[in-house]
């Protein structure tokens, strides 16, 4: 009866361990205010279309510059707030500073700033 109460010890303590692990995992993050298509309109640097996916998936189009690319972003940082976009119109990814409500959404980057309107 001892042994089996050792082994029973043993089975749990391993047990405790791995759920101890998996728990510390790191969270993916998930902003779905994003998803959809975005607009902004611009006098200087005129109209884009950035267009956000629940899969991760993105686009940019210039409406008025003829820039058309497709990439990927993900949400970067232990909350929400930063994100990282590539896109194979650009020759490297870029982290954005993001805000985001239920109408607009402003993307914040060293060299770009999007103030975009929910479509």
């Amino acid at each position: 009866m001892k042994t089996f109460s050792r082994i029973i010890a043993v089975v749990m303590v391993i047990a405790m361990i791995a759920a101890c692990m998996t728990a510390c995992g790191k969270k993916e993050l998930k902003d779905d205010r994003l998803y959809g298509t975005w607009k902004q309109t611009d006098k200087v640097d005129g109209d884009w279309t950035w267009v956000f996916n629940e899969d991760g998936t993105c686009s940019l189009k210039g409406d008025t510059t003829g820039f058309d690319s497709k990439g990927t972003y993900k949400l970067e940082g232990e909350e929400l707030g930063k994100m990282r976009v590539k896109l194979d119109g650009w020759s490297e990814d870029k982290l954005f500073t993001y805000a985001v409500t239920a109408k607009a959404l402003d993307l914040e980057e060293a060299h770009s700033s999007y103030y975009c309107i929910k479509q």
